[in-house]
């Protein structure tokens, strides 16, 4: 049995403002310890639930945060590392001969204009006002799962704070879920004992891997529609350049295909023209 699990930081245990999350900024390099912490909770579970090969996939900021000689010894894991990857969080699910069981996404967050959700964003915090898929408003659990679910993977587990748990179950069903802290507010959580909280992680993951029928595949429609508010109608007058791009209103762009994972990737790439267009002395 294979496993992936894409790692984020926003959703671990003692983490609740920015400047954890970015290098070079106080708070960071305790936050890798956090992270790294939680990715060997989850890799020991999944060994203990029978699972005999692990990629473990960096999926945040630039995705050069997870250490090799810091994560669980053992043949049975790979470390996925680095920008740029075709498919971000969740690159490497394409790849048909290395397609692993289920995924687990590790330490994800709510969507971006969660009321109370702790570093609550949708991939682009500065650009991606809000994100509907088919309709839907959904944060990075629900378009990252569909991606999953387009290549024929499901989402065993989601750990993170509860607005992100509840946000999966919504979403994709009795998945099982993992909650790491209580959100207060996007910057305020209430944090559980800390090796207490490890210890009912590896718990978890163990029983994800042992719990197929709780395992989900979500899947888009067909077509997909990806609806994106930016922040700013200059990001949606670059996004507007891209061909099959319809303009919805002054900040609302809308992406359409049949392949989702072509609709994924064009939102990837709607991300990155809007960030060209912020303005660093008019925000």
């Amino acid at each position: 049995m294979k496993a992936y699990i894409s790692v984020d930081l926003e959703g671990i245990s003692g983490i609740i403002h920015s400047s954890q999350t970015q290098p070079g900024e106080p708070g960071y390099n305790r936050a890798l310890e956090l992270m790294h912490d939680e990715t060997n909770a989850v890799i020991k579970g999944l060994l203990d639930g029978g699972v005999s090969e692990i990629v473990v996939n960096d999926s945040h900021w630039d995705m050069r945060n997870l250490h090799l000689e810091k994560l669980h010894s053992d043949k049975a894991v790979f470390l996925r590392s680095g920008w740029q990857k075709p498919f971000s969080m969740v690159s490497g699910l394409s790849e048909a001969d290395k397609r692993p069981d289920f995924t687990v996404f590790l330490g994800y967050h709510a969507r971006a204009g969660h009321a109370t959700g702790v570093l609550s964003h949708t991939y682009r915090a500065q650009i991606f006002f809000e994100v509907l898929l088919d309709g839907k408003p959904v944060g990075e659990t629900g378009l990252n799962a569909a991606l999953a679910g387009h290549f024929g993977v499901p989402v065993a587990l989601v750990t993170g704070d509860n607005a992100v748990c509840e946000e999966a179950r919504d979403l994709l069903g009795a998945v099982h879920t993992c909650q790491m802290k209580e959100a207060v507010s996007r910057y305020s959580a209430v944090f559980p004992d800390y090796q207490s909280t490890l210890s009912r992680l590896r718990d978890a993951a163990c029983e994800a891997a042992q719990s197929k029928k709780y395992w989900q595949l979500f899947k888009a429609a067909n077509p997909a529609r990806i609806a994106i508010t930016m922040f700013d109608p200059a990001m949606a007058d670059a996004a507007e350049l891209i061909p099959n791009i319809k303009r919805l209103s002054s900040r609302q762009i809308e992406i359409e295909a049949q392949d989702y994972s072509q609709a994924f990737r064009l939102m990837l790439a709607v991300g990155a023209l809007g960030a060209s267009r912020k303005d660093p002395h008019f925000s």
